[in-house]
């Protein structure tokens, strides 16, 4: 099963990214773009992993212990890639999500799981393998400055289908309070 780590959004949040995707939709050519409920920011990506493996990751999430924090999410960016470009929403590198980041990384690599070695760098995918129609501005498309008070992290699934992925809560981590959902 594929895991990882998540902060799911609040309607308001969602919604107010959806207006983003939206004004983005007119102006790719293909593009696959993220539906409102699979909008969120991962934390850490475990990738494929046994189903005996998934107390472990249960084990590791309610190891954090850190207090709710806000997420300030902003502007706009874009990785290259070959195929279609992947556009984003920026997140703001505070010291509370950083904490929970570096909990959550020291509590996986203690019960075993591999990491990505590369950066954190948070971001909300917002559209993948998007080609920009001839005349369409990049610059033109921005993020509006949003906050969220983040209270709980998550433990997703991620399934494949033909219609896109489905994510799936398996474990909950309230901040701040020290107990499991």
């Amino acid at each position: 099963m594929r895991l990882f780590y998540a902060v799911n959004f609040e309607e308001e949040i969602r919604d107010r990214l959806c207006g983003v995707i939206r004004g983005l939709r007119p102006c790719c050519e293909g593009g696959r773009f993220t539906r409102p409920e699979n909008l969120h920011l991962t934390l850490v990506f475990l990738g494929e992993c046994p189903p005996g493996r998934l107390a472990a990751a249960k084990e590791a999430l309610a190891a954090v212990d850190a207090g709710p924090f806000v997420l300030r999410i902003g502007g706009m960016g874009c990785f290259r890639r070959q195929g279609g470009d992947l556009y984003w929403a920026g997140v703001e590198r505070t010291p509370a999500l950083l904490q929970v980041y570096r909990q959550l990384c020291a509590a996986l690599r203690g019960r075993g799981f591999r990491l990505e070695a590369r950066a954190y760098r948070p971001h909300l995918t917002l559209v993948r393998q998007a080609v920009l129609k001839e005349g369409c501005d990049r610059g033109a498309f921005t993020v509006p400055a949003m906050k969220m008070q983040v209270r709980k992290i998550s433990l997703m699934r991620s399934d494949r289908t033909a219609s896109g992925p489905v994510y799936t809560e398996l474990a909950a981590q309230r901040l701040g309070e020290g107990a499991k959902e």
